[in-house]
């Protein structure tokens, strides 16, 4: 036995041995793997924090068009990693921490592209400015030449060619829907250029300049839509929807037409098959049969909370009544209800909408002695009951104002509705209620499609 122990004991000691060498390893490794990723973090830290150092100590005194277009020029071909690549931003020259080499020559070239469309923009710029027209097709004609080759810095940004063919009195590429680039939203870039050009013709709009030169162009729709065109360029599309609407039959042309509804037309009205409303007011309750034996004419408030679907009513409906009774003179009966009304319009005009109604719902009648507060003793021992109701009604709703969404008037309301009252009048029966209440009613929008309907043969 005493072998069988020492072997035991040697093959335990062995397997320690090879476990601790194991754990050695792997936490060589894993301190070696932690070491690196540390160094590598503070050498990232260490050329960021450079490279904001350096972008810190320039400065620019203004940006341009060309300054911005800086960000989104990329090399299609690039090459390996390498030490330094610079990306212009609103502040200056920032280096990154990627790392990557132009190809030979291409930095040059960039530069000089980026000079020669400067160089185009101002001196269309002073042309167009001092009004030297010849000279400007002149300028036009290197800068088609230009553009055939630039790979970078175009000449014209937007609508900028658009706006310059109408100084061109070329209207033969302004009558062209193929000629325009359809921005997401009026307004320019903020250099010279376009300040001259953009400037230029809105004075042309505003004083009615742009109409005379139009009156040149014969076809009625090719000077309709080159109006449309150069007024959406300062105007929203609401504006510009309600021109469309007004020179529809002036828009002959389908291309034209259906490319200023497409990009342009905006439209929005009030739905007046879906709304909420409110209405508070005063009624008059009579009673049929034996209840009129019980209990006579009635006042009571009403109050509604409306919501219309697709000219379905549905309305939550309170109200509150009370009369002596004439059994008893020193008791006073009431009557509380909680209705919800289903209906549906059956005639709607701008002024005037008739609804038709069901009513289903439950109230608490009871009585109550009169000049007695409700905690009084005398109230104890007075029977009240909790009952379903229904019923059936129409109602009138006459708007005399309307401000924007919202408009406000009167609500003539009359029906029938049910009363069970067996533990206190010791009765039921059946009750006609007339009310006058004010209203105001709230519309939702929807957008409105434009109508091609008035085109009997479609478009020529």
């Amino acid at each position: 036995m005493e072998w069988l122990t020492r072997v035991s004991f040697m093959y335990i000691s062995y397997m320690r041995v090879n476990f601790d060498h194991m754990m050695v390893s792997i936490g060589v490794r894993v301190f070696s793997s932690s070491a690196f990723l540390v160094l590598l973090l503070f050498g990232s830290l260490f050329a960021s924090e450079k490279s904001l150092d350096d972008a810190s100590e320039k400065t620019a005194d203004s940006v341009h068009l060309h300054d911005v277009m800086d960000l989104f020029v990329q090399n299609p071909h690039i090459a390996t990693p390498q030490d330094s690549l610079k990306v212009k931003s609103v502040t200056g020259y920032v280096d990154t921490s990627a790392h990557f080499d132009w190809p030979l020559g291409f930095e040059t070239s960039s530069q000089k592209e980026r000079n020669e469309s400067k160089q185009f923009r101002a001196a269309i710029a002073k042309a167009l400015d001092e009004e030297r027209y010849d000279d400007l097709k002149m300028i036009m004609k290197d800068v088609e030449a230009y553009e055939r080759t630039a790979q970078i810095y175009p000449v014209f940004y937007a609508n900028d060619k658009l706006v310059l063919q109408y100084f061109l009195k070329n209207f033969d590429y302004l009558s062209h829907v193929d000629s325009i680039k359809v921005v997401p939203e009026f307004g320019f870039y903020n250099d010279e250029f376009q300040g001259i050009l953009y400037g230029k013709l809105r004075k042309h709009i505003e004083l009615g300049t742009l109409d005379s030169n139009l009156k040149k162009v014969e076809n009625e729709s090719d000077r309709t839509f080159i109006y449309i065109i150069l007024n959406s360029l300062f105007v929203p599309k609401e504006h510009v929807s309600s021109m469309i609407e007004k020179y529809k039959y002036q828009l002959t042309d389908e291309q034209q037409l259906f490319f200023l509804v497409k990009h342009f037309w905006h439209k929005e009205d009030y739905d007046s098959k879906n709304y909420g409303a409110f209405s508070w007011g005063g009624a008059v309750i009579k009673s049929f049969g034996r209840l009129s034996d019980k209990i006579g004419l009635s006042p009571g408030m009403y109050l509604g909370i409306d919501f219309v679907r697709k000219d379905f009513l549905y309305e939550w409906f309170m109200d509150i009544n009370g009369c002596q009774n004439k059994e008893q003179d020193s008791l006073q009966f009431y009557d509380m209800r909680w209705d919800f009304n289903f209906g549906y319009t059956f005639l709607k005009k701008d002024h005037l909408n008739l609804f038709g109604y069901v009513t289903a719902g439950f109230g608490l009648n009871g009585l109550s002695a009169r000049g007695k507060d409700s905690n009084d003793k005398a109230n104890k021992d007075l029977p009240t009951q909790f009952s379903s109701a229904f019923g059936t009604g129409v109602m009138v709703d006459v708007f005399f104002t309307e401000k924007d969404h919202v408009h406000h008037g009167l609500r003539f309301r009359t029906g029938v509705r049910s009363l069970f009252s067996g533990d206190v009048l010791r009765t039921s029966g059946v009750r006609l209620y007339a009310s006058l209440e004010w209203t105001f009613r709230e519309y939702t929008k929807k957008p409105v499609d434009f109508d091609f309907s008035f085109r009997e043969k479609g478009v020529k």
